[in-house]
């Protein structure tokens, strides 16, 4: 310690905190105090943060692991509480805090009431109904926070990830303290004539001192009267202010605010390639159908042109040309085989002919029963042959004067040697008789070596 002189003295920072540890402690060993938990913090070594605060004060808390876990109190913020324990001076800081040994509830404390009966009122009054969709690819976004907020930055880093071809337009706006309701209010009706698509009215988190502005009555009057969608993007995802209520959307923090407005890159190309694909095939089918009713119309104009029915016609014609000419082909070649036929039926039916086959099947007949004959003869005894041979001989002279016989009859029935040539003869009952002998009505027949014919005497 330096003595300046004599009155006045020189104390080392250590020094003062060390004496004022030294008079504070002692009296406040076993203290009492009631106030608002604020600022709840649970650290992940099992120890607890919190303030307690009234309308003129606030207190830091520190309630270690071992003294909370046999506390039945689960705190929360805007919990009434009556905290037991001792003034502690933290020397390193030079700041002291209640070091809480236990802990029970004294009520609602004042901001939470406050809270719920705001909530409470703007809900009868309908304020909680506003919906406004937010458009799908915004083109204008107005951010109403301070500009050097950690929420702009996390906002921008977002944003410069996603699809963000649009215009952004901050408003610095005051998100703290006892005006900043006023500023919040007052930028938000100058916001909702710039004719944007969306307002988002974000700040980062704190305790709920510092966020409640945006549960003041001048903020949620000002959001419920815009006509442009507003995101509420208020502190961390446990913060509900009554702005989240009243705005048309609301976000857990800035940072997901700004994913809920903005489309992924990513997600958006893949959704356009499927879309190019899906239109391209409908391009596709419609070119086909069209495609399809411009060739159907072409075949009836050209069905229509006179043309080509002229040449329709000319084919049909050569068509039908053909298939005559192949019919009297077919007609002629079988009047031909008629004839043919015909003409055998005449050749068959001649009196010459038919003695002429009788004479044929005679001497088959014959030849046959002569062959047969021997046939059998041979079989008989060695000692028949001579009668056999005589036999034979007689039959054979026998046929022999038959067949003679046969031949003198087809002689004198052989028109050409009975009848000189240019002459015919007539026949009446196949007997030959004169002109005299025939009577007027006789059916007679006229018959020379050309052939024959019937004729009736008048």
């Amino acid at each position: 310690m330096q003595v300046l002189d004599s009155d006045n003295f020189v104390l080392q920072v250590s020094e003062v905190t060390t004496q004022i540890k030294s008079y504070l402690e002692p009296y406040f060993t076993n203290i009492s105090i009631e106030g608002e938990v604020s600022g709840l913090v649970n650290h992940s070594s099992g120890h607890t943060y919190f303030s307690l605060k009234d309308s003129k004060s606030v207190l830091s808390c520190t309630f270690f692991r071992h003294n909370a876990m046999r506390c039945s109190v689960k705190l929360k913020n805007g919990d009434k509480i009556i905290a037991r324990g001792a003034i502690k001076i933290y020397e390193p800081r030079g700041t002291y805090s209640l070091n809480v040994l236990d802990c029970v509830y004294s009520g609602i404390g004042d901001l939470k009431a406050q809270y719920d009966r705001l909530k409470q009122d703007l809900a009868k009054k309908g304020y909680f109904n506003k919906n406004k969709p937010l458009p799908k690819y915004p083109k204008k976004i107005i951010f109403l926070t301070s500009k050097t907020g950690a929420a702009l930055q996390d906002m921008i880093r977002v944003a410069s990830n996603r699809f963000c071809l649009c215009e952004f337009i901050l408003i610095d706006t005051l998100v703290q303290g006892s005006e900043a309701k006023y500023a919040i209010a007052k930028n938000l009706v100058y916001a909702d004539r710039l004719n944007a698509d969306i307002i988002v009215l974000a700040r980062g988190g704190g305790s709920i001192e510092d966020l409640w502005c945006f549960n003041e009555i001048e903020v949620l009057e000002a959001i419920f009267r815009a006509n442009t969608p507003i995101v509420s993007a208020i502190g961390h995802e446990i913060d509900y202010m009554l702005s989240d209520f009243v705005a048309d959307v609301r976000a857990a923090t800035p940072s997901m605010a700004m994913e809920m407005i903005l489309c992924d890159k990513e997600a958006l190309f893949d959704e356009l390639v499927a879309k190019e694909m899906y239109l391209e095939s409908i391009m596709k089918n419609i070119f086909q159908k069209k495609q399809e009713v411009i060739s159907l119309r072409a075949m009836r104009i050209e069905a229509l042109n006179p043309i080509g029915r002229i040449s329709l016609l000319k084919s049909t014609l050569s068509q039908m040309a053909s298939r005559l000419d192949y019919v009297m082909q077919e007609l002629v070649s079988n009047k031909k085989a008629l004839i043919n036929k015909y003409q055998l039926q005449l050749v068959s039916l001649s009196p010459i002919a038919l003695h002429k086959k009788r004479i044929y099947e005679c001497n088959l007949r014959l030849h046959t029963a002569y062959m047969n004959l021997i046939a059998r003869q041979k079989m008989r005894l060695q000692n028949l042959a001579e009668i056999l041979t005589l036999k034979m001989r007689d039959l054979l002279t026998q046929k022999k004067m038959r067949l003679e016989q046969s031949m003198k009859i087809l002689e004198g029935i052989n028109i050409e040697k009975r009848v000189p040539s240019g002459l015919a003869e007539i026949l009446k009952d196949n007997k030959r008789v004169r002109v005299s002998e025939l009577k007027s009505g006789d059916k007679i027949e006229i018959v020379d070596s050309s052939g024959s014919r019937n004729a009736y005497i008048q």
